[in-house]
């Protein structure tokens, strides 16, 4: 005997969408972001953001207008973490290109200077933002693992602020690849 379930359309895509979503652009809590917190204190010290996941999702980018979350590979996850003044943010990369960027307080995408990039030995014939003559450029932080950087990469943020994290890995750019550390004041 064999048996037969029908299950509704909008129920599947419900389901299907739940189960892939990408973490939005809301601050989240320090159990969300793996990090740790001082004693005492419900502020985040510490928080882990991977750039891209080559294990999960479409290898290639989404139609304009999706959220992109079954193209993991150009997504930084989660978009948004928050943090303590002085607290330090650790990089992990998941794909052989990426390369962070840290912007300024208050620096928009659409502000990001493709100016003076280059290439990288080793790495695909496409170009990486250098950050030349933009005054809004914090640090590029290492080199990809593709031209023999590490897997992850850290930064301290010593200011308060609301600061602007690429993929200077200018195709990556292009498809958004891009989140934010919201920095604290520290509470005296």
């Amino acid at each position: 005997m064999r048996i037969r379930v029908r299950v509704p359309a909008l129920l599947l895509a419900a389901a299907i969408a739940s189960a892939c979503s990408q973490p939005g652009s809301a601050p989240a809590g320090p159990s969300a972001l793996g990090g740790g917190t001082e004693a005492g204190s419900n502020s985040p010290l510490s928080a882990t953001v991977r750039f891209g996941n080559d294990t999960v999702g479409s290898g290639f980018p989404t139609p304009s207008g999706h959220d992109q979350s079954g193209h993991a590979r150009d997504n930084l996850i989660p978009r948004t973490v928050v943090i303590d003044q002085g607290g330090t943010v650790t990089f992990v990369m998941g794909g052989p290109v990426h390369q962070v960027a840290i912007y300024d307080d208050g620096t928009t995408p659409e502000q990001v200077s493709r100016a003076g990039a280059v290439t990288k030995a080793k790495c695909p014939p496409a170009p990486y933002i250098t950050g030349v003559g933009d005054p809004n450029l914090v640090k590029v932080l290492g080199e990809p693992m593709c031209a023999g950087g590490s897997r992850t990469v850290s930064h301290t943020f010593t200011q308060p602020g609301r600061y602007l994290v690429i993929c200077s890995f200018i195709p990556h750019l292009n498809l958004n690849m891009y989140g934010w550390v919201e920095v604290r004041a520290r509470q005296q």
